[in-house]
């Protein structure tokens, strides 16, 4: 246990120092911002989904492995309600409480949890398999679903229920999606995922796996923008706190009720307390939901991460 929480902090400290240096080559002008769409798209279109289809194809799906996506919606729905009620007793403006609702909750599982899945548990494709069902379906889907209505119904913006169906559809034909589902399809058969005339194509799907930690870091790199933290203070304390403490603990909750195994509850606890989510963002500028406050809390967040994310594994697990 305590080889695995160093390995856990051993990594995102590693994750760090690298977008760390992301950020210095943006400085130097080697890489720059504007990029940063080509980045993205290379990630989502090819990257993520080679990923995804590669372990699930591999590692056919457990039922158990859904109860693990069970747990982790309904832990983000309970965090969602959570920061609701201390919003409003905050007496926040309706922007803002959604912002904080949509950045407080689901996070950041697919651009730093794969890749601190992969080298906190290496050569554990069953851990890694846990991973991407519980990303993109506990996390995934709420993200494209739930965040939008939150954003909408809060936001000053003119968007509508038609707007938040694209969003969803839209997601629904991504490639992101559709390697979840053949993979799960393809698993089914092994015979001819074993077969020998297959092995270069699934070799190239690990040479493309080996780029996800740096592609991850290049991208987060690319994104974070330096701001003074003081004005929001406040909505930063309840995020994180929601986001690395009380999410976590309503999934160790619901894995100990549910009697998970320990590897599987691990993954649980790490990819909720994943840092706020890069979309959440995203959707508070598409939808007037006071958008500079929300990418300064993605910002914060991901960097007191990087030490509560070992603090709260420390503490469930030791």
């Amino acid at each position: 246990m305590i080889f695995t929480t160093l390995r856990i902090t051993e990594t995102i400290f590693a994750f760090a120092l690298v977008v760390l240096m992301v950020v210095i080559l943006k400085k130097k002008k080697v890489v720059s911002s504007g990029d940063l769409k080509s980045y993205s798209k290379l990630m989502t279109i090819a990257v993520l989904p080679a990923v995804i289809f590669l372990q699930l194809s591999l590692n056919p799906v457990n039922g158990h492995q859904f109860v693990l996506v069970m747990i982790m919606f309904l832990a983000g729905v309970a965090s969602m309600v959570i920061t609701w009620i201390i919003g409003v007793l905050m007496r926040l403006k309706n922007e803002t409480l959604g912002m904080l609702i949509i950045t407080s909750t689901f996070g950041s599982s697919a651009l730093i949890g794969y890749p601190l899945i992969q080298f906190a548990f290496p050569g554990n494709n069953a851990a890694m398999t846990d991973a991407i069902l519980i990303s993109e379906l506990g996390v995934g889907v709420p993200i494209f679903t739930l965040c939008p209505i939150v954003a909408s119904y809060y936001g000053s913006g003119s968007s509508g229920l038609g707007s938040m169906i694209k969003t969803l559809v839209n997601y629904l034909k991504s490639p992101i999606f559709i390697a979840v589902i053949a993979g799960i399809i393809f698993s089914r058969f092994q015979t001819i995922v074993n077969n020998p005339f297959l092995a270069p194509f699934w070799e190239s799907l690990r040479m493309v796996q080996g780029t996800l930690t740096v592609m991850a870091c290049l991208i987060l790199g690319l994104q974070l923008e330096f701001k003074s933290p003081m004005k929001i203070l406040p909505l930063f304390i309840v995020s994180s706190l929601i986001q690395i403490g009380v999410q976590p603990l309503f999934t160790s909750y619901g894995a100990n009720l549910m009697h998970v195994q320990l590897v599987d509850k691990q993954v649980l606890i790490l990819i909720a307390a994943m840092p706020s989510a890069v979309l959440g963002s995203l959707f508070a500028t598409q939808y007037d939901c006071d958008a500079e406050s929300a990418s300064e809390l993605v910002f914060l967040n991901i960097m007191v991460s990087l030490v509560g994310v070992p603090l709260v594994y420390y503490s469930m697990f030791h």
